[in-house]
């Protein structure tokens, strides 16, 4: 493999410096400028590096435009649509996809907490009537939902409903619920859920309802992209299982479900897999995983890990984390299938491969699910699809200042290529859709890039 060094390409994990003083030409004639060196350095690549490695095209900016610090996008279909804050009013402007073109724009007379894709690429939705009550399974502690729903028409701006309940309460991933969306109703003086609805995207109508009398979790699954079932557990351990078209119960059982108490601060998270679902229970101090299979449902085995600070499904695997250590443990039995040095981060990649983050100093790595072999070591902070189909790597730079430097990466080999820089992406919130790169910039704007 070819390796290139620039000299500008700052460390994976430091944050970015403070934007320099400039005019936005400056900004683009340095953007230009180091493009320009990158694809010089591209073109050696191509005549040095291995022969089964790919051939990048480097990148496009196609336009950018106005992004504050608590703004919020979605791409649906060929808009992307924007949600600008202030402390007075909200906008929502539907931008043409391919050049930035404004479609449409209108202030809105609620607050709204963000914007997302649903199913249907010309729908978005924005939870909105934001409140905070006693935590559902902490009653030291509170947590924050919301009361309304609201759906937009991402081509015409058009609002198509609007109706009372949570969107996020049952999941982010109420964007694959195909032709409907399933909310949730609270009750008014706290966080448990009184009863899920599934409305019709389009229209807001209710498809089914079913009441869900001190519901403290909602879990749609168990595959989240094309979720046909939910599964909600109540107070006292019990869960019931509703068929996702129409809400017929189809199963449920007992479980253990130990809340948080005064001397006790763990708490309960319900998970699915396949058929069986897990009751992870997490504190500071320990890690306590229990499956249950079958119907009723029946314990078929547990695991109390007194190292583990934290868990959560890893595609093949369930991950139990610390400060120090990463394990991979089976769905099926329990029994451990790999362990990895670990510090402070983790991000799927795809439905396989994990990005883990070695602490202070060590770089990225992405590592298969299944076994924990490492794939590819990364110079930068890993970024991918839904799909995990582009996997890039976006490094701060040091000279100049102020941009991002992108790298693509090939799974295949572990190889990192180098395709070019963008305006200085913030450290959060950029995403890839369609081969397309949309990043918050430290200039407040949100830029959008093609990927060659």
């Amino acid at each position: 493999m070819a390796v290139i060094e620039l000299g500008f390409v700052g460390s994976g994990g430091d944050e970015l410096p403070d934007p320099p003083s400039r005019s936005s030409p400056w900004r683009r004639r340095q953007v230009r400028r180091v493009a320009a060196a990158v694809l010089a350095a591209l073109c050696l690549a191509s005549v040095t590096a291995s022969d089964h490695a790919p051939a990048p095209r480097g990148l496009r900016t196609l336009w950018d435009a106005a992004f504050g610090t608590g703004d919020t996008f979605a791409a649906a279909g060929d808009t992307v649509v924007v949600l600008n804050d202030d402390a007075t009013a909200q906008r929502l402007t539907g931008y043409r996809r391919g050049d930035g073109v404004v479609r449409w724009s209108r202030t809105l007379d609620y607050r709204a907490a963000y914007v997302f894709t649903a199913a249907d690429p010309g729908v978005v939705l924005l939870p909105a009537g934001e409140r905070t009550a006693p935590s559902t399974t902490d009653p030291t502690a509170t947590e924050d939902y919301f009361t309304q729903a609201v759906a937009v028409d991402a081509t015409t701006g058009a609002e198509l409903w609007r109706v009372p309940g949570d969107l996020t309460a049952a999941g982010f991933d109420a964007r694959f619920m195909g032709g409907g969306v399933l909310l949730v109703d609270h009750h008014a003086a706290s966080a448990d859920a009184a009863q899920v609805r599934l409305v019709g995207l389009r229209d807001g109508r209710t498809l089914w309802s079913r009441a869900t009398p001190g519901v403290q979790w909602v879990a749609p699954g168990p595959d989240p992209r094309r979720p046909d079932r939910i599964a909600t557990v109540d107070r006292s351990g019990r869960v019931r299982v509703l068929r996702m078209s129409d809400g017929a119960p189809i199963g449920g059982g007992t479980v253990e479900w130990q809340r948080s108490t005064a001397t006790d601060h763990g708490y309960p998270v319900l998970e699915w897999h396949g058929t069986q679902v897990y009751v992870l229970r997490m504190s500071d101090t320990r890690v306590t995983t229990t499956a249950y299979g079958g119907q009723p449902l029946r314990r078929l085995w547990r695991v109390d890990d007194p190292t583990a600070d934290a868990g959560y499904g890893c595609g093949p695997v369930w991950c139990l984390s610390s400060g120090t250590m990463l394990a991979g443990r089976d769905w099926d039995t329990g029994a451990e299938r790999w362990r990895a040095p670990y510090g402070d981060f983790t991000r799927s990649i795809g439905d396989t491969m994990l990005a883990i983050h070695g602490g202070p100093g060590s770089r990225y790595r992405i590592v298969d699910a299944a076994t924990g072999r490492t794939v590819a070591a990364l110079g930068g902070e890993p970024l991918s699809d839904d799909f995990g189909t582009v996997v890039l790597t976006l490094t701060p730079t040091i000279r100049p200042l102020g941009l991002t430097a992108v790298g693509r990466v090939d799974l295949r080999t572990g190889e990192s290529f180098l395709l070019g820089a963008i305006d200085g992406a913030t450290s959060y919130g950029c995403t890839i859709e369609q081969r397309l790169l949309f990043c918050p910039s430290i200039h407040r704007r949100l830029t959008v890039t093609a990927i060659g």
